[in-house]
């Protein structure tokens, strides 16, 4: 899953309201985040096997730091803490809504892979494979988005302009990024697209946080 990851993002402005947008982006994004890192420096691997899934070919053998159930839990609870450490407001109620977004990436994950999500590290490996139906999971992706997004706009306002267009300039901007995530070529270098994934990821919190820019919670 990649954009639909986005959905809690912007669904977490619901629960606190003082956490920034694009941390709640770089949340829900985090372990994919460090898996980019350990990719590209041999820590995690992943291999190439053409049509492995519908979605992509993409074979994930490798990652029990970052995408064991507990990897998950561990990181999730680490962002809370940090975020309850250094936030000058909404110090418990925002660590919480932190941790629940770097989780909902373990979810979310359930959802459309394979069986490669080890319930420990070289354990029972967990996945319902929804990306070997790859239409029901985009269908699923822009289904999770959206809600998010509604509930967005539910709870935050306009400041301007800018503020009453970008939200759907972003989703448009998101779109085209799930387009290009299925359609670019597949890697022949791990190190560069690891590296490649992880600015990818930084890049659009960055964009999140011109909503947060034009835009203020009600």
């Amino acid at each position: 899953m990649f954009i639909g990851h986005y959905g809690p993002a912007l669904a977490g402005k619901t629960i606190a309201r003082a956490v920034p947008l694009w941390v709640f982006f770089l949340a829900v994004q985090f372990v994919d985040v460090l898996w980019g890192i350990f990719v590209a420096n041999g820590i995690e691997h992943v291999r190439i096997v053409p049509g492995f899934t519908d979605a992509n070919p993409l074979d994930l053998y490798d990652m029990p730091i970052t995408h064991s159930l507990p990897g998950a839990l561990g990181w999730s609870v680490l962002a809370g803490l940090v975020w309850a450490l250094v936030s000058p407001k909404q110090k418990r109620i925002g660590g919480i809504a932190i941790a629940l977004a770097v989780f909902s990436h373990w979810i979310l994950d359930l959802i459309v892979h394979v069986p490669d999500l080890e319930l420990w590290p070289g354990g029972l490996r967990v996945g319902f494979g929804l990306w070997n139906n790859y239409p029901v999971a985009l269908a699923v992706e822009f289904g999770v988005l959206l809600a998010g997004f509604g509930l967005y706009l539910r709870v935050t306002e306009a400041k301007g302009l800018v503020g009453r267009f970008w939200p759907w300039v972003f989703m448009a901007l998101l779109a085209l990024a799930e387009y290009a995530n299925h359609t670019a070529p597949v890697p022949d270098d791990f190190t560069t697209a690891g590296y490649m994934g992880t600015i990818t990821f930084l890049i659009i919190a960055a964009l999140a946080a011109i909503c947060d820019l034009t835009r203020r919670t009600r």
